[in-house]
């Protein structure tokens, strides 16, 4: 268990209260517990890249536990009313396909590293949720969030699906120093 991964299970523990403090609507302490998360995201990956922790479990692990935090914590929002049940069925579909491709490369132990469409649909994801914290009206960033991840599903279901060029090998992750 590296520090990166260790990181990320502590993201993944944080849901729990986040999604109390939405239920209970206590906007404030919920939007700090969320903010938590947020930086043991970026530490995350952070101290996998600079301190050569990135492992195939950490890759593994990283976008499930985002997966899992933001399906948790929109339908805490929804369970309030902040958002409706069409609303996050439609962020949920992009999310359990991107799901299903992440298990499949990890079986095929090809690397998965985040490139650039779904990194920015991540931070769309996490404004979104910010300012639906916030205020109620924070849903206009959270459709921008929703299209952002179904480009991001598209870009890399095309990306993926794509067998490598003849003398290209395909991606491997770099054994984790012992």
């Amino acid at each position: 268990m590296t520090v990166a991964n260790v990181l990320t299970v502590l993201r993944g523990a944080l849901l729990v209260p986040t999604v109390l403090a939405v239920l209970d609507r206590h906007w404030g302490m919920a939007l700090a517990v969320f903010v938590a998360a947020l930086v043991t995201d970026v530490l995350d990956g952070w101290v996998a890249r600079k301190r050569h922790q990135v492992t195939i479990v950490g890759q593994l692990l990283d976008p499930v536990v985002d997966k899992v935090f933001y399906l948790g914590l929109f339908s805490a929002l929804t369970a309030v009313g902040r958002l409706t049940v069409p609303s996050l069925v439609a962020f949920s579909i992009p999310q359990l396909g991107l799901g299903v491709g992440t298990l499949l490369l990890w079986r095929r132990r090809r690397e998965f590293a985040a490139e650039w469409p779904g990194k920015a649909a991540s931070v769309l994801t996490a404004l979104a949720a910010g300012l639906l914290l916030l205020t109620p009206y924070g849903i206009w960033a959270f459709w921008g969030a929703v299209g952002a991840q179904f480009i991001a599903g598209g870009y890399y279901l095309v990306r993926r699906a794509t067998p490598p060029t003849r003398g290209e090998a395909p991606p491997r992750t770099r054994p984790t120093p012992r």
